[in-house]
């Protein structure tokens, strides 16, 4: 083999081990972000090499890439977002995508054969008792943040309670003491108690619709939650929000003095 054969061998050598190294695949590590904490994990696939992975549910992730491949995040709850991968992106040391929520607009839904009072609609509407599938379901909703922090103050290691057993046997919790005494739990009480009304009034609201309250109670828009706070004053909602017509009626009862005493006629 001459010296120019062995030169061309060598150049061939060099260019294809050249060629594998630049396809060597390298690992684009970085966090997806979000206005939410993510419930589920979030599939990132390279439609280039048809390969994929999956994040962590605090967002970070690690894929397979080469320089021009195509990344797609997609997930249900997330408009789905394609990143083209550049030198740009493989260089930075902690690269962040973010992702908006995907809202899915329902097209409108309309009602026949109803007159638009809800007094005289409420009767003929059937009701649906989704407990009647004996399917296993949320009965009761997820504890609010403030009564989250009074089951905190109120309790020991394990959810332990004050009990005269646990002060014979040395085993007492000081939590609930102290924060008894500092006055804490008197406070969160006091909170809990505000946030149940506020929430029983909105719900209420919810329940009569703000068009009843402007056409048939003749209540202005800008002093709905006005009215329905004075009439939460005297007398528990909560009682009232199984029931939409009696709901209805105690509004509408109320109506004619909630205007005079506001002077709103």
């Amino acid at each position: 083999m001459n010296f120019l054969k062995i030169k061309f061998l060598l150049l061939a050598i060099f260019l294809i081990s050249g060629s594998i190294f630049s396809q060597e695949k390298k690992i684009l590590t970085g966090q997806i972000l979000t206005e939410e904490p993510l419930k589920s994990s979030i599939h990132i696939i390279n439609v280039t090499s048809k390969k994929g992975s999956v994040s962590e549910l605090s967002g970070y992730f690690s894929v397979e890439v080469n320089p021009g491949d195509s990344l797609l995040f997609s997930s249900v709850q997330y408009k789905n977002k394609t990143l083209i991968v550049d030198e740009k992106v493989l260089e930075e040391i902690n690269f962040k995508i973010k992702l908006s929520e995907d809202l899915t607009e329902l097209d409108e839904v309309k009602l026949h054969k109803l007159s638009g009072n809800l007094a005289n609609d409420i009767s003929g509407i059937k009701i649906f008792n989704k407990f009647d599938l004996n399917a296993p379901m949320r009965r009761k909703p997820p504890p609010s943040q403030v009564e989250r922090q009074l089951y905190t103050a109120t309790t020991g290691p394990g959810g332990s309670r004050l009990s005269v057993l646990g002060i014979l046997t040395g085993t007492m919790p000081l939590d609930p003491i102290i924060n008894g005494i500092s006055g804490r739990t008197a406070l969160l009480k006091k909170r809990r108690e505000k946030y149940e009304f506020k929430v029983n009034v909105e719900k209420a609201v919810y329940l009569i619709s703000e068009e009843t309250f402007t056409e048939d109670f003749k209540i202005p828009q800008n002093e709905i939650m006005n009215f329905a706070y004075y009439c939460a004053e005297n007398y528990d909602l909560e009682i009232l929000l199984d029931d939409p017509l009696e709901l209805y009626e105690f509004f509408k009862s109320k109506a004619l003095e909630f205007k005079a005493s506001s002077a709103l006629d």
